[in-house]
C-alpha cells in the first residue's frame, strides 16, 4: 500500500528485556486525520483510530500527533517526539466493559465485599444507591449525614455516607464516599467519581477500559 502526504513524522522505539517486560518496537512514521502508519516489529500496518496490531491500539491521531496504547500504558507523542528505553509491563488491574444495546456501561462489582450491578456514571460526583440496595447489602445508612434533594418529582431524602470498599474485578478502592437516596431509585447503582477518581478511564472502539491508578 502506497501512503502519500503524511502529515509529519515521529518515531517510538520501545525495547523490551527483563522478566516481566514485553519485547516490542514500534515505529509511527506517519500521521493522518483518526489514523496512523504504524511499524510494529517487522510489519507496517496502518491502524485507524481503536484498532489495534499486535498489542498496539490507536487511541487518536492527528496532525500534531498520535495517542497508542501498548498493554494499557498510554503514550501520547507529539510532532518528531520520540522515545526509547526499557517498558515494563503494567501490573495494574484493568476491567474492560462493553456497551448495551442502549450504550450504557454496566458491570459487577462489590460494597464491603457485598454483589451489586454498577452503571458507570462519570456525572455522578459519588457512588450512589437507593435505600432499597443499602438496606440489602447491610448498609445502616441513617447513621450518615442527613440531608435533602429535589427531583421533578418530589423532595428525597439522602444520606452521605462512607464505604468500606468498593471493587470492580480485580480493581478494589477502600474508604469510599457514598450516597444514599431513601426509596427504591437509583434501580442500579450508580459507579460515580468518589470511585473513578482513583482510575484511569479510555475508550478503544466501543469498549471502556477501567484501570487502577495506584
Amino acid at each position: 500500500m502506497k501512503i502519500t502526504s503524511p502529515a509529519c513524522f515521529l518515531f517510538l522505539i520501545i525495547y523490551l528485556f527483563t522478566p516481566g517486560v514485553y519485547a516490542i518496537s514500534v515505529k509511527v512514521i506517519g500521521l493522518f486525520t483518526d489514523k496512523a502508519l504504524l511499524q510494529i516489529d517487522s510489519q507496517q500496518k496502518l491502524l485507524s483510530k481503536g484498532q489495534s496490531f499486535g498489542g498496539v491500539t490507536l487511541i487518536s491521531a492527528s496532525g500534531r500527533g498520535a495517542v497508542i496504547s501498548v498493554d494499557g500504558e498510554t503514550r501520547e507523542l507529539g510532532l518528531n517526539q520520540g522515545i526509547q528505553g526499557n517498558y515494563k509491563k503494567p501490573d495494574r488491574s484493568v476491567s474492560k466493559i462493553y456497551p448495551d444495546f442502549q450504550g450504557m456501561y454496566y458491570i459487577a462489582g462489590r460494597i464491603n465485599g457485598r454483589p451489586i450491578r454498577f452503571l458507570v456514571d462519570t456525572g455522578a460526583t459519588y457512588v450512589t444507591m437507593s435505600g432499597a440496595h443499602a438496606t440489602k447489602i447491610g448498609i445502616d445508612y441513617r447513621k450518615g449525614i442527613k440531608s435533602f434533594a429535589h427531583t421533578a418529582a418530589a423532595t428525597v431524602s439522602v444520606w452521605q455516607v462512607k464505604l468500606d470498599s468498593v471493587s470492580i474485578g480485580d480493581i478494589k478502592v477502600p474508604n469510599v464516599d457514598a450516597t444514599v437516596i431513601e426509596g427504591a431509585q437509583p434501580y442500579n447503582a450508580l459507579l460515580g467519581n468518589s470511585f473513578l477518581k482513583y482510575t484511569r478511564m479510555q475508550r478503544i472502539g466501543n469498549v471502556m477500559e477501567i484501570q487502577q491508578k495506584y
